[in-house]
């Protein structure tokens, strides 16, 4: 049963390093009824409640609440040995220094804004613990179930506001990050690059040229008309070989070859109109 325990108490450590930045050395914040509760128990605090977090702890408490807890001691003598023991941790600066609060007031204007001091709730109180579920997001609350320290679940709150990323580094977590990072691994930041200005460039010779006009091309004669004038040709060669025998055909040969040019010239004018 203990191993289960200390499982489900790093499970849920776990959850809020993951979601909510805390780390070790976790900061117990401390109030009267608990210490009160761990008397009755027979609980040692400084040993039993760093080992079920299973990691450096401090354990702290406010000026008002070791005030309340010796104004009841002189009125319940059995609450004299709460107040001695809470009196023993180390306290935090609550800010109502000479103004002092009841101590629940005072534990919850600590834990306001998100629990920026990444504190863990050690209490009894069910009324305070049932405000931290409804009103206050990442901050783990621990009580004592019988003699044994436990934490409780994140409320449903705190789980709504893991889902929807609500939870940002701050900036002093940022910073130790980067300066892990330079020490283990020597990483340094860069610096983001430069953009260098582009430079107006001259126009693409290319493209001022002038387009060049395409030249149309002579209409050709159709193959239709190159066989007629071929043929013609044959007929002149023969009528010349012919005359040159027969001399007497020489002036019918003469008025056949004037024809045939005005036929040529006439042929080549209705061509070329």
């Amino acid at each position: 049963m203990k191993i289960n325990r200390y499982k489900k108490a790093q499970r849920i450590l776990g959850f809020y390093q993951n979601h909510f930045g805390f780390q070790e050395p976790y900061k117990v914040l401390l109030d009267g009824p608990f210490c009160r509760a761990a008397l009755e128990a027979k609980v040692l605090i400084k040993d039993q409640i760093p080992k079920y977090l299973g990691g450096q702890t401090k354990l702290v408490t406010t000026q008002c609440v070791i005030l309340e807890a010796e104004k009841l001691s002189k009125i319940i003598s059995n609450l004299y040995g709460t107040w001695m023991i809470v009196k023993q941790f180390a306290v935090h600066t609550c800010g109502h220094e000479g103004n002092p609060q009841p101590a629940s007031t005072c534990i919850r204007s600590m834990l306001r804004h998100k629990n920026p001091a990444k504190y863990i709730l050690a209490t009894q109180d069910d009324e305070l613990r049932d405000y931290i579920h409804q009103k206050v997001t990442g901050t783990p609350v621990l009580y004592l179930h019988t003699s044994a320290p436990t934490l409780e679940k994140p409320s449903e709150k705190t789980n709504k506001a893991a889902k929807a990323g609500t939870t940002t580094m701050s900036t002093y977590e940022a910073s130790t990050l980067q300066d892990l990072k330079r020490k283990h691994l020597g990483e340094v930041e860069q610096e983001p690059p430069v953009k260098k200005k582009k430079k107006s460039k001259n126009p693409n010779p290319l493209s001022c040229l002038k387009s060049k006009k395409v030249k149309k091309s002579a209409p050709q004669d159709s193959p239709q008309c190159e066989n007629t004038c071929y043929g013609i040709l044959l007929l002149v060669r023969l009528v010349l070989e012919v005359a040159y025998h027969t001399s007497h055909v020489y002036r019918t040969t003469l008025k056949l070859f004037r024809h045939i040019l005005v036929y040529l010239s006439r042929g080549s004018s209705t061509r070329n109109p």
